[in-house]
């Protein structure tokens, strides 16, 4: 890999919390292995942003216990961001996933495969006293198999086990009935390496000054850091209406209601979003929602504004712990909004809540139907995703302004910003 795709940083740790709780009933748990001191160790998990999101917190815990250890992290570029000049990550491996499609369809072969070269020669450059794989696919699963070390760790991951054929290289760390949430079943790989180590789902990432100022200065241009006649900064509600499966879309003139409901009530509206042609197809019904706002003339600048494609995914974390509430569907923002101690509420239908859901505390909260057919875990629904069509705006209105009233978590303290758990699983 060369200079612009492998970044190496000090490893450092940075105690925000002297007490946690491990999971599992309180049952002892010995190490599955005794790694000596200034091990080091491989995390293999590529992405998706919630993927990510959801592993943080087992190596926070790890780096916590043992600062000693030294974590090298291969990950894809469309996630990287959430991993580049992480205090507790001592190498990252980027795989140029958008450089070797790109090359891919051109047909430039040797180029597209150079990039896969690369990454294997980065993935064996150390003999790793430990591989823990976190994703459970095939990709990770070769990568994992290619990796030099003598100790390979699976997760069981979304659904309890290892798909795709994964298993074959490593071992799979069985699924405890403790371990309903899917960061608790990833932080089930550190307790067989390491035994009974403090767990509190803490996450942080680190975003720098100059990224806070960029998200500043868009918003004062747009005048929502005008002050409020209470003197306090216009508040203003982040929406992300979008999902990666089809059957997790709530319709879009459903969440126009939402924010049509909470403009009238003196909030300004985001619209966030990764950008593109297809988002901005789907956008349509709030475009026309921005006009008729404008029409109203009511005087209040870029009531409605629309930021997808603008920030970065630390600038656009920044900015949803700058707002009141955070409304999306299940989706990697959703993840990153609630692991922040932002107000989130996560809208679902196929996914498990459960298992996927926003839990940080009290002020992330999940909304969706209870029918006999949820969860399914389908991208495609044969009798019509009835899941997203028998929600209703009022329910999640409701839901909303009850997690209005709720103050904000999370911490940011010198550029290191997150949260941690707080609460019973509920």
């Amino acid at each position: 890999m060369n200079r612009k795709s492998k970044v190496i940083f000090e490893s450092q740790t940075v105690n925000l919390v002297e007490h946690g709780q491990a999971i599992g009933g309180g049952d002892k748990i010995p190490p599955f292995h005794n790694l000596p001191g200034k091990s080091r160790i491989l995390v293999v998990l590529l992405g998706r942003i919630g993927d990510v999101i959801f592993t943080l917190p087992s190596i926070i815990a790890l780096k916590q216990a043992r600062p000693d250890i030294l974590v090298d992290w291969v990950v894809e570029d469309r996630c990287s961001d959430l991993l580049v000049d992480h205090p507790d990550i001592e190498r990252l491996i980027i795989f140029r996933r958008t450089e070797f499609e790109r090359l891919y369809r051109a047909r430039k072969w040797g180029l597209a495969f150079g990039i896969i070269r690369t990454l294997i020669r980065d993935v064996r450059l150390h003999r790793y006293q430990a591989v823990l794989d976190f994703q459970g696919l095939l990709k990770s699963g070769i990568l994992t198999g290619l990796s030099r070390s003598s100790l390979k760790l699976g997760s069981p991951s979304t659904y309890g086990k290892m798909k795709e054929g994964s298993w074959i290289f490593s071992r799979q760390i069985p699924l405890a009935p403790s371990a309903r949430h899917l960061i608790d079943r990833h932080f089930l790989v550190i307790r067989h390496l390491l035994g009974d180590i403090p767990f509190n789902r803490m996450f942080y990432i680190r975003i720098t000054e100059e990224e806070k100022k960029r998200v500043r200065e868009t918003l004062d241009s747009m005048g929502w850091a005008t002050p409020s006649p209470q003197g306090s900064p216009a508040p203003f509600i982040l929406i992300h209406p979008f999902a990666s499966w089809e059957t997790r879309q709530w319709p879009m003139d459903r969440f126009v209601s939402v924010a049509r409901h909470f403009s009238r009530k003196g909030f300004r509206i985001g619209i966030i979003g990764g950008g593109g042609e297809v988002q901005k197809r789907l956008l349509e019904p709030f475009y026309l929602f921005k006009e008729e706002t404008g029409a109203e003339k009511t005087g209040i600048k870029n009531r409605v504004a629309f930021f997808p494609g603008i920030f970065s995914l630390r600038e656009a974390g920044f900015l949803m712990t700058q707002s009141s509430l955070v409304l999306t569907d299940d989706s990697g923002p959703m993840h990153l909004s609630a692991a922040l101690g932002a107000r989130t509420l996560g809208i679902f239908g196929p996914t498990d809540p459960v298992r996927l859901g926003p839990s940080y505390g009290n002020q992330c909260a999940s909304v969706h139907r209870n029918l006999l057919c949820q969860p399914c875990m389908k991208r495609r629904c044969p009798i019509g995703t009835l899941c997203m069509e028998e929600l209703l705006p009022d329910q999640v209105i409701r839901e909303a302004e009850a997690l209005l009233s709720v103050p904000a978590a999370g911490f940011d303290r010198n550029g290191i910003i997150g949260s941690f758990k707080t609460d019973p699983d509920r």
